[in-house]
């Protein structure tokens, strides 16, 4: 569907999306160190082909212990990155509860970098959180049913840095938005996506018909992203 990034960026104006935090799927794929660095240089070159549309988010696996310190350091320090993920540890075989997974977050935590995860384990995400309770995580996905919905969302009445974004699947549920938004707070929910699985128009048309006011619309679709870019030092080229 999309043969390009022309195409792809086209198709997101289309949408009505005026700047995107995005990652490299082939990052999300990658099974070898090499995989792993060429991801985040294609992401962060296609960044400095659209300046003023890209922002680049890194990723890392884990299996690779070291190198995956080493590149989350560089993808910082050099590069200039302050968001992780959308990490999918299921894409490339790697999970969240191994040391390496942990020395990772460690580094995040002291990098002050955001860390954007899809984890469809409520009890391994509060674990997360209890560990690392510095770390702004962002937690993707509002859920498939009304019960995954309500797991994910009480996790943020206990964890105060932990963010949710509606990408995927859950908020076209009627109710089930504005329910994020009343338990978790309208400064904890991000505009999300799952592009390019998913379509941005749905989830920005849901924003818009919805009954928010001005102020919690405008902080959803990118006043809280933006946010968090500028609490982590990300610094525009």
């Amino acid at each position: 569907f999309t043969p390009d990034v022309d195409t792809g960026i086209d198709y997101l104006r289309r949408c009505g999306v005026d700047k995107v935090v995005a990652n490299s799927v082939r990052g999300e794929l990658a099974t070898s160190v090499d995989e792993m660095v060429a991801a985040n240089n294609e992401i962060v070159e296609i960044a400095a082909d659209y300046p003023e549309y890209v922002v680049p988010a890194c990723l890392i696996n884990t299996n690779f212990h070291q190198e995956a310190l080493n590149e989350l350091r560089r993808c910082h320090d050099d590069l200039n990155i302050v968001w992780i993920g959308e990490l999918c540890g299921y894409a490339s075989g790697y999970t969240y509860e191994t040391q390496a997974f942990s020395d990772a977050m460690q580094l995040a935590d002291e990098l002050n970098m955001v860390v954007h995860i899809h984890n469809d384990d409520p009890q391994d995400m509060d674990r997360l959180c209890r560990e690392f309770p510095d770390i702004t995580f962002v937690l993707a996905h509002l859920g498939d049913s009304p019960e995954e919905v309500k797991e994910r969302v009480d996790l943020t009445k206990r964890h105060q840095k932990l963010h949710l974004d509606i990408s995927g699947h859950g908020y076209q549920r009627m109710g089930i938005l504005e329910q994020a938004v009343r338990v978790a707070g309208a400064d904890r929910v991000l505009f999300g996506s799952d592009y390019t699985i998913n379509d941005p128009a749905g989830v920005i048309a849901r924003l818009d018909k919805s009954n928010f006011d001005i102020e919690t619309r405008e902080k959803v679709l990118g006043g809280n992203l933006e946010r968090l870019l500028t609490e982590h030092g990300w610094e525009p080229e």
